[in-house]
């Protein structure tokens, strides 16, 4: 059995590395004494994608258009739209990310430094990204496949 329409498989995918995102860390962040280094918590406060505003819109608007992609086959330019559109969003995520992970945190209190940390949770954005240029490029596929068939008739 062979699937046919194998870029519905690439955005089921993503779509589910995407809901991963949400609840995974991305990140922790730590709370340190700027005096003497040492840590002022023993379990760091965990960065994950559902507290962050920033990140549900467009997360939110990526899995949205990839869902609305799925049911638009019939239309493989508007399909290949919403594939473009949802990677978009993927990239606002990837971008807010690497901003708070590179020190969007500050805090008023002399006392007080944070410090964030790679969580690994960033690595499903990135291959959700990749799920989605698979998808386009399945699309695409069709699409020249369907161009060979019109020219036999």
């Amino acid at each position: 059995m062979v699937i046919q329409r194998i870029q519905t498989l690439y955005l089921i995918i993503a779509i589910g590395l995407m809901v991963g995102f949400f609840f995974l860390p991305f990140g922790y962040m730590y709370l340190d004494d700027p005096v003497t280094g040492q840590s002022l918590s023993d379990n760091p406060d965990s960065l994950r994608g559902i507290e962050f505003l920033g990140l549900i819109i467009p997360n939110g608007l990526s899995l949205l258009f990839m869902t609305l992609a799925i049911f638009l086959f019939k239309q493989p330019n508007v399909q290949k739209l919403f594939v473009i559109l949802a990677a978009i969003c993927v990239g606002v995520c990837v971008g807010i990310v690497i901003y708070v992970l590179a020190g969007g945190f500050y805090d008023t209190n002399p006392e007080v430094t944070i410090r964030t940390v790679w969580g690994g949770g960033g690595l499903l954005l990135v291959a959700a990204w990749l799920a989605q240029l698979g998808a386009y490029r399945g699309i695409a596929s069709d699409q020249r496949l369907l161009r060979s068939y019109d020219r036999i008739r």
